[in-house]
């Protein structure tokens, strides 16, 4: 993930940006880093990078170390792209959003899914009533097992906060900002039944479902599973249900499907969107725009879509999931 983020900015962001400074432990992945940007300095501390003379701080390390790295960034005045979740603890997210509010750095979260013209334009039509009052929203995410990781933390529930907050903080999030308010009770369920990577009580899970709902009575549902399909494929369903139509996401052909109350006999108004695959790793929607857009919030002050009180109820949804999963009780989030 580094790496892709590094070429983002260092070579597609060219002009704009160069880097500048490097921390990072493994030999061969130092190597490949130093071919796409031969100036760059190598630190082998954290914190004398971060304190070094640079502008901003790319933070793509592992999930447990993402707050006490961002406090330190913010500390040293660097503005800073890190990555999601914004922290794997209620009280670590609840830190960062305290230091970033009373910070004038931009702290932009690696959400780049909202940064896509594809989910933007899906907010757009909820914003401007093409269902009615949403009232239902979902995903379904069906397949193949997590890329391998430095030392495997990504299987370890206390290294990376668990399956849902690592991946599906990402769902969770988009839903928040469609529906437009803040989730207030979830239960879940979910265990690890084919993909075993670690020994002990804390692997992962490999499948989950997730139901919760929100302040203004709209209803949300996950369902994941990391067996369903061999790499690299990948399904996923999103939409929303309200009380005039559906929205739901064609990504294969990236499209958006509308069906309108009374309208069409039940055939979906296909709503064609241009929006490019993201270059590097799981080419993603938004990761080629959220680049460029960190730049400009720092260079012109442009609004951030992902800041930390933009995103942080993404990832305590998906703490609290675990946790349901954990206590076999309904979470409430505070």
């Amino acid at each position: 993930m580094g790496f892709s983020h590094l070429e983002l900015f260092h070579r597609e962001c060219r002009g704009q940006a160069e880097a500048v400074a490097l921390c990072a432990s493994d030999p061969g992945r130092i190597a490949r880093a130093m071919e796409v940007a031969p100036e760059m300095r190598l630190f082998h501390n954290e914190r004398d990078l971060i304190h070094s003379d640079l502008d901003a701080v790319v933070v793509s390390s592992p999930n447990f170390t993402h707050v006490p790295l961002a406090l330190e960034a913010l500390k040293a005045g660097k503005h800073l792209f890190l990555e999601k979740p914004v922290g794997i603890t209620p009280a670590e997210c609840r830190k960062l959003l305290r230091a970033s509010a009373k910070s004038d750095r931009v702290l932009l979260i690696g959400h780049e899914l909202r940064y896509s013209p594809f989910f933007g334009k899906f907010k757009k039509l909820v914003d401007a009533g093409a269902v009615g009052t949403p009232h239902m929203t979902w995903c379904k995410e069906f397949r193949g097992p997590f890329q391998p990781k430095s030392r495997e933390w990504i299987q370890d529930r206390r290294k990376s906060g668990g399956c849902l907050v690592d991946k599906n903080c990402h769902h969770f999030d988009l839903m928040n900002w469609w529906v437009g308010a803040r989730p207030r009770r979830v239960s879940a369920f979910g265990s690890n039944a084919v993909n075993r990577v670690i020994p002990g009580a804390n692997q992962v899970h490999d499948h989950a479902t997730v139901s919760w709902d929100y302040a203004n009575g709209a209803k949300g549902t996950l369902h994941l599973c990391l067996f369903a399909h061999e790499p690299p494929r990948e399904t996923l369903e999103m939409g929303v249900v309200g009380d005039q139509g559906v929205l739901q996401t064609d990504l294969g052909n990236l499209q958006i499907l509308h069906w309108q109350h009374g309208k069409r006999k039940g055939e979906p108004r296909v709503i064609k969107v241009k929006a490019k695959r993201g270059v590097g790793w799981g080419g993603h929607l938004g990761f080629a725009e959220i680049h460029p857009a960190f730049i400009r919030a720092i260079r012109t002050g442009e609004t951030q879509l992902t800041s930390v009180a933009n995103c942080i109820d993404g990832t305590l949804l998906a703490i609290a999931a675990e946790e349901s999963i954990r206590t076999r009780k309904i979470i409430t989030i505070k």
